[in-house]
């Protein structure tokens, strides 16, 4: 029981962080913040993909995705204004 609460506290917490370096990352146009997002989510959208049966639970995969790619296309965007 004690294991299964203190999962889904780190599930929790990841899910919390995630959002606030998305936020941040997007509000300060920061790409390592938004890669920091991705990976923090990372692990609770596997594990909500590959529990659920449905197109829409398969479908969680993309936010980490969209995030990685948001991180990649900033990073780029600085060094050729540079």
């Amino acid at each position: 029981m004690v294991g299964l609460f203190l999962m889904g506290i780190l599930l929790w917490s990841l899910v919390i962080a995630a959002a606030i370096l998305a936020f941040i990352g997007l509000w300060k146009r920061s790409w390592k913040a938004l890669a920091w997002s991705g990976a923090a989510v990372l692990l609770p959208t596997l594990l909500i993909s590959m529990d659920g049966q449905g197109i829409w639970f398969r479908l969680a995969i993309l936010l980490p995705l969209l995030l990685f790619a948001a991180a990649f296309l900033m990073k780029h965007q600085k060094t050729q204004s540079l």
